[in-house]
């Protein structure tokens, strides 16, 4: 029951109280006379209850409850305190926790919390909430937010910068691999030699084929007794004939964290971004030098953190734009890869190097199943072969002879026509 004896008003809802006054007002009970106000108001069994004084003030909140309760979530869970809020965006720290930076962005001010916050005197700040607390030293940290968006792009410039020259550099050496390599060149003689044996009989043979359409195909085309893939024949020959045309094998390891990569499209796109992120960055900041406030504590504040952006700008730049070479490097020297093997000028690249590893990855299978001895540039993938004595114990030319018969007398020869190795011109 109420310790005055008529009704005295009716609660404002918190939807209205957020837009109104009273959040501004100061409560002076200190400053009021209790004895009166009970010798006037107050029924006499609760004269002993509006005497005492109120043991906790009632925190004020003016978040509505599903953000403050995230905000609430947030700061449980992190060592940084509303009232330090400040030091977070002061300077361009190393080691800044991206998770902080990420999160306070997501919380960071409206309009509408600027106008209620920014009208709370610092004198009652401390009888917010702490979710409010935080949003109150939000909105009244100079340039805040704008320095919450700089910080969260000094952070991710330099493992953006690590993360794309990795891609690029793959994808280089793969293609300095297909561009230089006589050994690569050499093994594809085979395949085209043996392709053109098994077309012959459709009278379909070529001067050339597309890597992307054919490579994939010849761990896929079986003897008649399935023991046997056409890639697994030509590597038996290659072995025979000239087993250093597998020195390639090791050189296109690479290939496989290249098929990880992102498209040279989108790597390039990635680094035109980093370009414009950077002369964001000196736009931003000179934004902040011309409109730093007049107080002096402040501007010096501010002009600290401009001189810390203009170094980090002026230190990266140099990276951006070596990067940036590198990616010009990469288009040019991939397109050389697709006129090179006849490839069609728009072949996605990503497609293309995971076509590149699938294949790398067949043939060493392949040369690990070899009952030939390896030469040493691929010994190292079967370090104890096992050989069949019946072919082992005959001739090199004798051995070249039966698995010659072995492929007249299969049908990976008699059925071309079905399996046919397609070499498009």
């Amino acid at each position: 029951s109420s310790g005055i004896n008529a009704e005295y008003g009716q609660k404002i809802p918190p939807i209205s109280l957020k837009k109104s006054v009273w959040g501004e007002l100061v409560d002076i009970s200190p400053m009021i006379d209790v004895i009166k106000l009970e010798e006037y108001f107050a029924t006499k069994q609760n004269t002993k209850e509006l005497s005492k004084p109120a043991a906790t003030q009632e925190k004020k909140n003016y978040l509505d409850s599903k953000r403050s309760q995230n905000i609430g979530i947030f700061l449980h869970g992190t060592s940084i305190q509303p009232d330090t809020i400040g030091e977070l965006v002061a300077r361009i720290k190393n080691g800044e926790n991206m998770e902080n930076i990420t999160a306070l962005k997501k919380f960071s001010p409206t309009a509408e919390d600027i106008k209620v916050f920014g009208k709370i005197p610092e004198s009652s700040v401390s009888s917010l909430d702490k979710a409010d607390k935080l949003m109150w030293y939000m909105v009244n940290t100079p340039y805040f937010t704008q320095r919450l968006n700089i910080i969260e792009v000094t952070i991710s410039i330099p493992d953006d910068i690590e993360d794309i020259k990795r891609m690029v550099d793959n994808i280089l050496e793969v293609c300095r691999v297909l561009l230089n390599s006589n050994s690569f060149l050499r093994f594809l003689e085979k395949i085209l030699t043996i392709g053109n044996m098994m077309n012959a009989a459709i009278k379909k043979t070529s001067p050339g084929f597309k890597l992307s359409s054919t490579l994939p195909k010849l761990a896929t085309i079986k003897s008649q007794d399935k023991s046997v893939s056409l890639l697994d024949f030509i590597v038996q020959q290659a072995v025979l004939l000239d087993g250093d045309c597998l020195k390639f094998v090791n050189e296109l390891e690479i290939v496989h964290s290249a098929s990880n990569s992102s498209s040279i499209v989108a790597l390039s796109a990635e680094v035109d971004i980093m370009k414009q992120d950077m002369n964001k960055l000196s736009g931003r900041a000179n934004d902040i030098s011309q409109k730093c406030p007049a107080d002096n504590h402040v501007r010096k504040e501010l002009e600290l953190f401009v001189d810390d952006v203009r170094s980090f700008v002026k230190f990266f730049q140099q990276n951006v734009f070596l990067l940036n070479e590198q990616s010009s490097q990469m288009k040019s020297d991939y397109s050389k890869v697709l006129e090179r093997f006849g490839e069609s000028p728009n072949t996605d690249s990503e497609e293309f190097m995971k076509m590149l590893s699938e294949f790398q990855t067949s043939l060493v299978d392949s040369i690990k199943r070899c009952p030939h001895p390896l030469p040493q540039c691929v010994a190292h993938l079967k370090p104890k072969p096992v050989s069949s004595p019946a072919v082992m114990n005959k001739p090199p030319k004798m051995a070249q002879m039966d698995l010659a018969s072995s492929l007249k007398n299969s049908s990976l020869f008699k059925r071309s026509t079905q399996n046919e190795l397609k070499t498009p011109t």
